[in-house]
Formats: structure tokens, sequence, C-alpha cells
């Protein structure tokens, strides 16, 4: 049982790098809107029936809708979907690790703004992991130009670092209101509870943005259904990926875990090299291996 939550772990990272692995896959049938919105429409049958299969299992009643839950998850699923979107549409402007790797640095801009806005006095270790993440950005934004300070200073304002920002900030954000949605739930079992809440937010998820692409992208739309196979995988990666993440977090605490998910960027660094034959650079290699680290520092800090 000590080892248990590693292995989960593990696996959580394992799925969803094979879910965002499809997504990528998936952009040129389905274009950005429908590939992201697969993440969310075929994870419904899966979700609905690991909170079927938990519950039948453990016994644990499922607990009652209520206003706070049912509006942080709309929120939470909103911010999703926006994360969802920018990470897929990142794809068309780095390789495959850097997008994902920009995604990650959600745990960075965390820190730094709880210190910044708040106040927090971080300690001597959080500083020089945000220190090392900041710097890792400042090299994933230079991807191949030459490092000068004119390059620096110029990266930072390009779409693609705003995307990549963006998409680490809505990551953040809607962990927290997850959790908020999750704790408004009466039961005492933390994974009856987060699994309601995925159960509930695919449903509302993939209710919203496809009413949206019906009146904004309707032929993406469509083509989501027709490219079942591979949204289908999606749609259990990211279903299974949640699952072991909540799981994890109840066999252990977050920190840890979340540090150990970390091995995340290795798998789609191997994906983006063997798979989609993308050839990052040293400059981006020695990012991401600074940004991993400031991750883990930050977390188990």
């Amino acid at each position: 049982m000590t080892s248990l939550w590693i292995w989960v772990t593990i696996g959580a990272a394992v799925s969803q790098a094979v879910r965002s692995t499809y997504q990528k896959k998936l952009k040129a049938p389905l274009g950005d809107l429908g590939a992201s919105y697969v993440r969310f429409s075929y994870a419904i049958p899966f979700a609905w029936a690991w909170v079927f299969i938990y519950g039948g299992w453990s016994g644990e009643p499922l607990p009652g809708l209520n206003i706070p839950f049912l509006l942080w998850t709309t929120i939470a699923g909103v911010t999703q979907i926006i994360f969802t979107v920018l990470l897929v549409t990142l794809f068309s402007h780095r390789s495959f690790a850097a997008g994902t790797a920009f995604s990650k640095t959600e745990v960075i801009q965390a820190a730094l703004f709880e210190a910044v806005i708040l106040g927090h006095i971080v300690s001597f270790q959080v500083g020089m992991a945000i220190l090392i993440g900041v710097i890792a950005v400042f090299l994933l934004s230079l991807a191949k130009s030459s490092l000068t300070l004119r390059n620096l200073l110029a990266s930072l304002f390009t779409r693609q670092t705003a995307i990549g920002l963006g998409s680490g900030a809505f990551l953040g954000f809607c962990t927290v209101a997850y959790k908020a949605a999750s704790d408004s739930l009466a039961s005492d079992d933390l994974v009856t509870r987060a699994s309601m809440t995925a159960g509930v937010s695919v449903l509302i998820q993939a209710a919203l943005m496809g009413l949206w692409m019906w009146r904004r992208a309707p032929d993406q739309l469509k083509a989501s259904f027709v490219h079942w196979r591979d949204s289908s995988i999606v749609g259990l990666s990211g279903a299974v990926s949640t699952g072991c993440w909540f799981t994890a977090f109840s066999l252990y605490a977050v920190a840890p875990v979340r540090a150990v998910g970390q091995i995340e960027l290795l798998l789609v660094l191997g994906i983006s090299f063997f798979y989609f034959r993308e050839r990052p650079s040293g400059k981006e290699l020695f990012a991401m291996l600074l940004l991993a680290l400031s991750i883990i520092m930050v977390l188990l800090g």
C-alpha cells in the first residue's frame, strides 16, 4: 500500500500523455475545437461508468447536487475548456513536448501569484524554484532563436508565449475551482466526491461547448462524431487520468503526488521524438529539465 500511490500516479501521467497525443493527432481532421471537444463528449460514458462502479463497490451513496456545487463545477468546466483549446492550439506553434511543458507552468504561476498578490513570503527553496521556472519559460519562449537580451525580451510578447502561459493559468484556476466544487458535496468519501464532480463536469462541458460549436463551428462538431475511434481513446484516457489523479490524492499527500506526476514531461518528450518525429533543440531540452526541477521544488517546498 505504501507504494500504491506512486503506481497510480504514474498511471495518471501515462493516460494523460496518451490523451494529449491523440488530441494532437486529431487536430488535422477535427481542428482545434473538435480535438478539444472530444476530450469532454467522449469521456461521458467512461466517467459515469466509474461513478456507478465505484459506488456499487464501496457502498457509498451518491451525494445530492446543490447550487454551490453546480456553480463551481460550471466555472471549473469552462476554464478547463479554455485550457484545453489553448493547449491544442499551442501544438500548432510548438512541438508536442514544448507545448505540454508550457501548460505545466501552472504550478509556478500559482506560487508566483500567491507571493505577489497575497504577499505570502515563500521559503528560500520555493523562491529559487520560481526563479528557475521563470528562466525555463524564457528559454522555452526563445525556441530556436539565439540567446540574446533582445531576443529574450521579444520572446515574452509572442503569441505562442501568451497561449502557453495562458493555458497554464487556466489549468491552475480550474484545479482550484474543481476542489471547491468537490468540497461542496455532502460526502465523507473523497473518491465519491471527485467521481461525481468529474461526471457532472463532462456533462456540462459537452453541453456548453457542443451548443457553442453547433453555432460557430458545425463542421468540426460533425467531424468529432465521424472520427469516433481515436476520439474514444481521448475520452477513455481522459477519464482514466482523472480517476487515477483523485485516487492518488486520496492515498497520499497532494504535493508529492503532483511531483511524481511530472514524469509526464519525460513521456511526452519521448512521444514527441519517436512518434511525431519532432526534434527538440538542446535549449528546449534544458528548459524542460529546469521546469520539471522547479515544479518539483515548489511542490515539495
